[in-house]
């Protein structure tokens, strides 16, 4: 997870000196992609989310917190964050962005409990990114293909 928010914190970083905003019609869009629920989480991850979720919030430099995470189903495991500044880019480039480093960082990470758990069991790995408003800004979502090595 350690490798996955730095590589996080830097993309950030980086989007911080690009322009661009997001419109009504973006925000709404991005709210209408929430998961559904198929079938219950195992006792694994649902123990694995218990267990970093007692050191949650995390606040890390650049502007992010890791509030919480979630096994949301049989198949999916959600992360939390929050931007404690406010995104200066679109969501299309912060999404552009984002998601080849998170893919690359799960690739690349051994020996972290809740990585090597989700990439073990085939997990698709949500990472939600939310406003100091509480409004969704963007989800970016791995599936097993984005990260598992061929």
């Amino acid at each position: 997870m350690k490798n996955s928010i730095v590589i996080l914190i830097i993309a950030v970083l980086l989007l911080s000196s690009s322009c661009g905003s997001k419109t009504k019609k973006e925000n709404a869009e991005t709210q209408n992609t929430e998961t559904t629920k198929t079938d219950a989480p195992s006792s694994k991850l649902v123990e694995l989310a218990a267990k970093m979720n007692k050191d949650m919030p995390q606040v890390f430099p650049g502007g992010i917190r890791v509030d919480k995470v979630e096994a949301v189903s049989k198949t999916e495991f959600k992360y939390y964050y929050t931007f404690t500044q406010d995104p200066i880019v679109s969501v299309e480039e912060f999404e552009r962005a984002t998601k080849p480093m998170l893919s690359m960082a799960m690739q690349t990470a051994k020996g972290e409990e809740d990585i090597d758990l989700l990439k073990k069991n085939k997990m698709t790995v949500i990472y939600a990114y939310y406003k100091m408003d509480k409004s969704l800004f963007a989800e970016v979502k791995l599936e097993p293909k984005d990260y598992i090595k061929k």
